[in-house]
């Protein structure tokens, strides 16, 4: 069940109502303008959700994994028929349980602990990406970079820097430099690109 804390009854009902299936590394589960009336699960890998502007110009948005943030939805069609604004993409071949919203709603309307569920992951989500754009916002480049380090590890260990570069806005030849001087000043061990 990963991180998933709600009881392995109410765990073993949400996996029969879902589907299992497999992306591959670069593979989309989501592209923009797409409607989805689904949630996810990842049962293992890491996805990347992006939004892409009227120029063509990507900006990565967030990131999920299985050891972290691992229930997703893209909510403008989770909760109608209006197409996404985003794009979600898999950056490791990944396993995803996908359980349609219709079912998934029943299912919560007959169980509080579900229900409860779903409420607290949602608002964890919206939680976590408010801070990483308010961090990645009023922190200079240096500072973002230590706060990813401390608040979210997994993403340093998981992501390749190719991302991370992106999600803060600089080349990854940048990147390279700020976590070598990040390391020789924390650590004395400079990091060893992806």
């Amino acid at each position: 069940m990963n991180n998933m804390k709600t009881s392995k009854e109410i765990w073993a009902q949400i996996q029969k109502i879902g589907e299992i299936r497999q992306i591959k590394k670069n593979e989309y589960l989501l592209k923009t303008g797409q409607i989805s009336h689904n949630g996810y699960y990842i049962n293992s890998g890491s996805l990347v959700r992006t939004f892409v502007n009227k120029k063509g110009k990507e900006t990565i948005q967030c990131f999920y994994l299985d050891d972290s943030y691992a229930f997703l939805s893209e909510i403008t069609g989770y909760v109608s028929d209006i197409g996404s604004s985003f794009q979600i993409m898999a950056i490791e071949n990944s396993e995803i349980i996908e359980f349609p919203s219709s079912k998934l709603k029943l299912l919560a309307k007959n169980s509080l602990e579900l229900a409860l569920f779903l409420h607290k992951n949602n608002a964890m989500s919206f939680h976590n990406l408010y801070i990483l754009s308010a961090m990645r916002l009023s922190l200079q480049k240096e500072e973002f970079l230590q706060f990813l380090y401390h608040r979210y590890p997994i993403y340093m260990r998981r992501i390749p820097d190719m991302y991370i570069a992106q999600f803060m806005g600089i080349s990854k030849e940048l990147l390279e430099k700020l976590k070598n001087n990040f390391f020789k000043s924390n650590f004395q061990t400079p990091l060893k690109p992806f």
